[in-house]
Order: structure tokens, then C-alpha cells, then sequence
């Protein structure tokens, strides 16, 4: 009976770690060329979002920006805890169906996020129609 109990146990510890692989919640890092950007990826009600945790240019960190390309309520706001990514569902293998936030040219596009390298990359897609681009971000944690 305790063996049965301890492979019971032992099958759902394995299961929650096969789920946590599975899922895009956590913090991210993006990096292009000398900038490094950290999201925090989050889940409530079913849909991702992404927020700014912090940036470095050159290996410094950045103090507070303001996304003073953007329009509307996002003018100027602060970077650090902007939503940059929303409303992402389950589609398939990834999430789809969102949008994400360029502060470099203040404009939204939609959006579509899958895990690569076994959950420790993430490809996230931002397009209008056809045309779009695709970056890896890497897993913190």
C-alpha cells in the first residue's frame, strides 16, 4: 500500500513538472544587440501578458523610461510595468490571438507566442498580416 502511495505521489510530482515545461509564466529575457530587456510573462483568466521587470544598455542598467513613442493613455507612461504584451489564449502548441506593444515605434501589432528548446526559449511573433517579425526570448526562471 505505501509503495503504491509513493508511486502515486512520485506520478504527480512528474506530471507538475511536465506542466511548468509547458507553461510561458516567468521571467524572460530578450537581448538585442547591446540592449537586454527582462519580462515577466504572467497567466490570469486564461490569457498571457508581459510586462517590462527592468532593462540594461551596455551591460548598465537603465533608469526609468517612458514609452514617449506611444499614443493615447501609453504617452509616457513608464516603461517598468507597462503591459507590452496582452490577451494571448491557448492555440495549439503556443498562445495566439494577442497583442503586443513596440515602444520603440509606439505601435501595437498582434501577437502569437510558442515554447522552444524544451520551454527554455520563447519565439514571440509580433505582425500585421503577413508581414512580421519573430524574436527568441530566453528563460530566467
Amino acid at each position: 500500500m505505501i509503495r503504491l502511495f509513493a508511486l502515486a505521489a512520485l506520478g504527480s510530482l512528474a506530471g507538475l513538472s511536465l506542466f511548468a515545461q509547458d507553461s510561458a509564466v516567468g521571467l524572460w529575457k530578450h537581448t538585442d544587440k547591446d540592449k537586454v530587456v527582462v519580462f515577466r510573462v504572467s497567466e490570469e483568466g486564461g490569457k498571457l501578458s508581459a510586462k517590462i521587470e527592468k532593462m540594461s544598455r551596455g551591460g548598465k542598467e537603465v533608469p526609468e523610461e517612458k514609452c514617449v513613442k506611444c499614443t493615447g493613455d501609453l504617452k509616457d507612461q513608464p516603461l517598468f510595468g507597462l503591459k507590452m504584451m496582452w490577451d494571448l489564449t491557448k492555440d495549439g502548441a503556443g498562445w495566439g490571438k494577442g497583442k503586443i506593444l513596440d515602444p520603440d515605434d509606439g505601435k501595437t501589432y498582434n501577437c502569437k507566442v510558442e515554447l522552444a528548446s524544451g520551454g527554455k526559449e520563447l519565439k514571440v511573433r509580433g505582425s500585421i498580416a503577413f508581414i512580421g517579425k519573430t524574436q527568441t526570448w530566453s528563460r530566467l526562471e
